[in-house]
């Protein structure tokens, strides 16, 4: 099995050390072949913003070939784990970066049937600042996400009983990520997932011209088909099915009351909202 670290850090400092724990303790329990990618390996020129790969696809980046190189990695592997320190009470600024030239993926999710853990370098107060952008961009981009783990690697020597506690948490957290990849059961997403599936479903059923790539990415897998629960083949309940549609029905009433119906139907790329 092929495990990917995406790294969002220094290749000699404490973020390396962790993963490299983590990673020589799931190797104990399983046969893998571990590859590290170091996103400070890679040329990415900062995100412009421009949208192009939500509203037109993701060829239409001006960063395309750059982004891609890095994507390509992430599609050969079986299993990932994203790793970042935190700074400033988020993810690395290179880390940010490809999130943010990935994040179309969280729209058009293509990385299903792979299984990804995450990591964190900082303290408990950082927690909700990096966890939540790397585990949002994983899960919608089709990932399941089999648990994350963070540790406080202070930058002064440490007492070999500190020490012994973040080798425990380490050691726990990838014989609990080994379990997960062993288990080969039905993907059984949670509400979330779910809830995102419906969310953009509606919006590509009221602006199909604006938000072309989406719209034609929903229509590739039969997504208006009343059997389709979900973008691939899972387990899903009646009830939270049902919870799906109704949160799907609210969201359209929402929207609708936000925009002018007619218009936004028949535009055609991406629209520019003007204040004055």
């Amino acid at each position: 099995m092929k495990v990917l670290a995406l790294m969002g850090c220094s290749k000699f400092g404490n973020t390396t050390e962790i993963v490299r724990y983590f990673t020589d303790r799931l190797g104990e329990r399983m046969d893998i072949e571990v590859e590290y990618l170091y996103l400070s390996d890679h040329k990415l020129d900062l995100c412009v913003g421009c949208h192009n790969c939500i509203f037109l696809g993701e060829k239409k980046c001006p960063h395309y070939n750059q982004a891609d190189a890095i994507e390509r990695r992430l599609m050969e592997a079986d299993a990932v784990v994203i790793a970042s320190p935190g700074y400033m009470f988020s993810v690395t600024g290179i880390m940010k970066n490809f999130l943010d030239h990935s994040a179309y993926n969280c729209h058009r999710p293509k990385y299903f049937g792979k299984k990804a853990y995450i990591i964190g370098n900082f303290t408990k107060w950082q927690k909700k600042g990096v966890f939540i952008p790397l585990e949002t961009w994983a899960s919608g981009a089709g990932f399941e996400v089999c648990g994350k783990v963070f540790v406080d690697m202070l930058p002064f020597p440490a007492t070999e009983k500190e020490l012994d506690k973040k080798r425990k948490k380490l050691s726990i957290a990838a014989r609990k990520f080994g379990e997960s990849l062993l288990n080969d059961g039905v993907r059984k997403p949670k509400f979330g997932d779910i809830a995102i599936f419906h969310s953009f479903r509606t919006l590509c059923r009221l602006a199909p011209g604006i938000l072309e790539a989406d719209s034609a990415y929903f229509n590739a897998i039969n997504a208006y088909d009343k059997n389709t629960l979900w973008y691939v083949p899972a387990k899903i309940s009646k009830f939270m099915n049902l919870m799906g549609n109704l949160m799907e029905r609210q969201v359209r009433r929402q929207v609708l009351g936000m925009i002018d119906a007619e218009r936004t139907e028949k535009a055609r790329g991406r629209h520019l909202t003007k204040l004055q």
